[in-house]
C-alpha cells in the first residue's frame, strides 16, 4: 500500500489542531459535570432502601442496576417478595408468585431467524440465550422446585414488535423494571409504538383508561381529557416521545403545567400509571419550576391529597 500523500497528512494534523480545543472542552465539562452529579448520586443511593438492606458498595451504574431499581420499586409498592442476595458470591434473585425470578447478566435480546434461535449481547458479544440461562442457574447456591425464568424489561428486545413471537417460557417480559408485575398481564407490552397513531390504537384497548381521547392525524397528537382541569397532548416521535399535561379551560389546552420525553418504549406505561382507573398523579407548578411528583397506585403514593405551597400550585388527580 502506498503511503499517504504529503498532504493527506497535512489534512490530519490540520484537523487534530482544529477540533482539539472541542475535545478538550468537552473533557472538561464532562469532569465538571460528573463532579456535580455523582455526590448527588450517591446521596440517593445511600437514602435508598437497597442500601439499607443490603449495604452495596457504591458505583456510578448501581442505580441503573436491573437489582436496585426493581428492588425499590417492590418495596414501595408492597409487593410480597421473597428477595435473596447470597453472601458467597453476591448473586441476586426474588420469589414472587410462586415462581423464581433473576436478573439477567447480559444487555439485549433478538431472535435470529436463519439460526432458529434466541440471542443476547453479552459482553459486547453474541450468545445463545439457552447458555447464559444455564450459567445464571449455575449461580444458585440452593435447588428450587419452583419454575425459573429471567426477568427482562421490554427495551432489552431489540424486536420494536413482540406479538406472536415464541418467547421461551424461562422468559418473563416487563415494561419496567421500577414497576415490575403492575401492568405485565396486558398483550400490549409487547408492543413499542411506532407512531401516534399506533400508540392511540393501543390506548383504545386499554381497560379502565379514564377520560376522552382524540386523534388529531394532521397534528400527528393525541388530546387527552382525563378531568374537568387537566389536558394531555400526547406525541410518538421515535426514539423519543412526548407528554404534556395541560390546563384545561372547557376541553382545550391552557397553559402547560409540566411535560415528559418518555422514550417509545416507555410512553405506554406512563400512560397507563396516569390515566388507569384508580391511580393517581401528583404535580407541583411553581415559578421556579414544574414536575410530575407521582404517578401509579392511590394506594402506594407516598404524597397527601392536598397539601399548601408557599409558592406554586399542588395538584393530586385521581383517574376515575
Amino acid at each position: 500500500m502506498d503511503k499517504p500523500k504529503w498532504y493527506r497528512k497535512f489534512l490530519i494534523v490540520l484537523l487534530i489542531v482544529i477540533f482539539s480545543p472541542l475535545i478538550i472542552v468537552g473533557i472538561v465539562i464532562g469532569g465538571i459535570y460528573t463532579a456535580f452529579r455523582m455526590p448527588k448520586m450517591k446521596r440517593e443511593y445511600k437514602n435508598s432502601r437497597y442500601y439499607a438492606d443490603f449495604g452495596r458498595k457504591f458505583t456510578a451504574d448501581i442505580l441503573y442496576s436491573p437489582e436496585y431499581r426493581f428492588y425499590n420499586g417492590a418495596v414501595s409498592r408492597n409487593l410480597p417478595i421473597k428477595y435473596i442476595r447470597q453472601e458467597t458470591n453476591g448473586f441476586e434473585y426474588f420469589i414472587y408468585d410462586d415462581t423464581l425470578y433473576l436478573f439477567p447478566d447480559f444487555d439485549g435480546i433478538d431472535y435470529i431467524e436463519d439460526k432458529f434461535e434466541w440471542m443476547v449481547d453479552y459482553d459486547g458479544d453474541a450468545d445463545f440465550f439457552d447458555k447464559r440461562f444455564d450459567s445464571m442457574l449455575s449461580k444458585l447456591e440452593n435447588r428450587f422446585s419452583y419454575p425459573i425464568r429471567v426477568l427482562a424489561e421490554r427495551r432489552m428486545f431489540y424486536r420494536m414488535n413482540l406479538s406472536g413471537m415464541d418467547i421461551p417460557e424461562s422468559i418473563f417480559i416487563t415494561q419496567s423494571y421500577d414497576d415490575a408485575f403492575e401492568n405485565d398481564a396486558s398483550p400490549l407490552k409487547m408492543i413499542v409504538p411506532q407512531s401516534t397513531e399506533e400508540l392511540y390504537g393501543m390506548m383504545l384497548e386499554t381497560p379502565d383508561l379514564c377520560g376522552r381521547f382524540e386523534l388529531d392525524k394532521s397534528a400527528g397528537s393525541i388530546t387527552w381529557n382525563l378531568s374537568e382541569n387537566i389536558v394531555i397532548e400526547i406525541g410518538v416521535d421515535p426514539p423519543e416521545c412526548y407528554i404534556g399535561i395541560n390546563k384545561s379551560h372547557g376541553g382545550k389546552v391552557g397553559g402547560e403545567i409540566t411535560h415528559l420525553h418518555p422514550s417509545v418504549f416507555e410512553i405506554y406505561d406512563e400512560i397507563c400509571k396516569i390515566g388507569r382507573r384508580g391511580n393517581v398523579t401528583v404535580l407541583r407548578a411553581s415559578p421556579v419550576g414544574s414536575a410530575l411528583l407521582y404517578a401509579g397506585r392511590k394506594d402506594v403514593c407516598p404524597y397527601p391529597r392536598e397539601k399548601k405551597l408557599l409558592l406554586g400550585k399542588y395538584y393530586y388527580l385521581e383517574a376515575r
